[in-house]
């Protein structure tokens, strides 16, 4: 563990210039030390140790790191994605993708602009205060799956009502009688799962669906220390 927090924790410590500007003239942007967050993985960003048009990015997960790109400054605020140097493929984006970066409120984000694809990259900035990197990557992590699920949804087939919100669920039922219940993530390979953990033991699997969420019977492999998905218990449709 102690060499993944070491691999992720790597930053850049030089400050580029602009790859069309005067020696005298400073990037519009510095990375250095910059923290982003794709939803899924986080990097720490920096200038390149030789070319000063180019800015490298390094980061991972909670289970691993390794993951890298580089941008390549090619106008104001404009860039290209490449490898960083000593590696041969990127974890953001497509090599030669172009990228923006454009305001996220006193922040900032990396949008990829790749023609007539809408699911392209983009990476968020984020400040992580008083924690390291990945300290603020897991909250954010974390964030993002409780924001996917808050809502209420309705179970039809037994008239029960799921209402999530923060890290508690609360279950109603046809004549008003409410169970309420903190809830966390099972956390697999290091990183939060689909798997739901309630206070009074409950666990079961939750899959996001078109109509609301599905969930299902999890069975726990000692030998694995980790859950899988089995049969469908309930059908929940989102409640507008």
């Amino acid at each position: 563990m102690k060499k993944k927090l070491i691999l992720l924790s790597i930053c850049f410590a030089m400050l580029g210039v602009a790859c069309n500007s005067s020696k005298e003239e400073v990037a519009s942007f510095d990375f250095n030390n910059t923290c982003w967050f794709d939803g899924y993985e986080f990097f720490v960003g920096g200038s390149d140790t030789v070319a000063t048009n180019v800015f490298n990015f390094a980061g991972g997960t909670l289970h691993e790191g390794g993951s890298t790109f580089s941008l390549r400054q090619v106008a104001l605020d404009t860039f290209v994605i490449q490898p960083t140097t000593g590696t041969t493929w990127v974890a953001v984006g497509v090599e030669g993708d172009t990228v923006v970066r454009e305001p996220f409120g006193n922040l900032s984000m990396l949008v990829c602009h790749r023609p007539n694809d809408p699911e392209c990259d983009t990476l968020w900035q984020y400040d992580p205060g008083n924690l390291s990197p990945m300290q603020a990557y897991e909250q954010l992590l974390l964030q993002k799956r409780i924001n996917s699920i808050t809502g209420t949804y309705y179970d039809a087939k037994k008239k029960l009502t799921y209402q999530f919100f923060d890290t508690f669920l609360v279950r109603t039922n046809d004549k008003g009688v409410a169970d309420t219940q903190s809830f966390h993530f099972f956390y697999s390979f290091d990183m939060p799962s689909h798997i739901l953990q309630l206070s009074n033991a409950d666990q079961f699997w939750y899959e996001l669906t078109p109509k609301g969420m599905d969930l299902y019977d999890i069975k726990y492999w000692k030998q694995e220390e980790d859950f899988t998905r089995e049969s469908l218990i309930a059908q929940l449709e989102r409640q507008q």
